[in-house]
């Protein structure tokens, strides 16, 4: 069976319409009504502890494939790697916005805290066949890289332990990657659709950074848009530094 988001994507039609559908939904989670700065001092938490999350944070991340698999996908001789920032911004509670009351009934469920994700990635490298059918099966030696970008301008965390030192999370991100060549196959695409999660934690570092550390699973397909779908599926580690930005940033 197909991952199912593939379908999804498959069906919103025509690349303008995806790309407006993506645009709406970013501009949607980024409205937040203002928040008084008495209000946010009153909820941090006493002295000594990991202090209440800001009202947003950087992740300069990096990911680093280490096996391919089938799963939504056909192609099993490739691997992925990106690195770029994470956007993270709190999206219930003091800093509650439109899309956070629709995402956080879920969360509060199993006492998560809710944070609206965007991601942009100016390095993401393919590594791949150099000859392959259209599904993306090798059908040679040797291998090639095929360097591109990506967004993910649709995703949300969830967070527990809040105020701890060592607070475990969960992550999913969609969004669409484009690479200077046709990824994955030879009757391919340059767009490819992509999905992510990971699981994994952030530790406090100083008052401002922390480190967190994950294993994902990344997907990238292109949805049968061109007559066939060499997706990959791998999975890997994703690590990095979170910067906190000032509880006085418009961000």
């Amino acid at each position: 069976m197909r991952f199912p988001i593939c379908v999804l994507f498959h069906a919103l039609g025509s690349r303008r319409r995806f790309a407006g559908a993506l645009c709406f939904g970013l501009l949607l989670s980024f409205s937040a009504p203002a928040i008084g700065a008495q209000q946010f001092l009153l909820a941090r938490p006493p002295t000594g502890e990991h202090p209440m999350p800001e009202s947003s944070e950087l992740f300069f991340e990096a990911y680093i494939s280490n096996v391919d698999f089938k799963f939504a996908g056909g192609e099993l001789s490739s691997m992925d790697y990106y690195g770029g920032i994470e956007y993270d911004r709190h999206s219930t509670g003091d800093y509650i916005t439109r899309a956070g009351r629709f995402w956080n009934g879920p969360a509060k469920l199993v006492h998560a805290r809710l944070t609206y994700v965007a991601e942009v990635l100016p390095i993401f490298l393919l590594r791949q066949p150099i000859h392959t059918d259209i599904w993306g099966d090798n059908l040679g030696t040797g291998h090639k890289s095929v360097p591109g970008i990506a967004i993910s301008p649709l995703g949300f965390r969830w967070m527990w332990l809040d105020g701890k030192a060592v607070r475990p999370l969960w992550i999913v991100k969609l969004g669409e990657a484009v690479f200077t060549q046709k990824a994955l196959g030879t009757n391919a695409t340059y767009e490819n659709f992509t999905v992510h999660s990971e699981i994994g934690f952030q530790a406090k570092l100083t008052a401002t950074t922390d480190l967190r550390l994950d294993y994902a699973y990344q997907h990238i397909s292109n949805a049968y848009s061109n007559g066939s779908n060499p997706g990959l599926d791998t999975v890997g580690p994703s690590f990095g530094i979170v910067y906190h930005l000032p509880a006085s940033s418009k961000w």
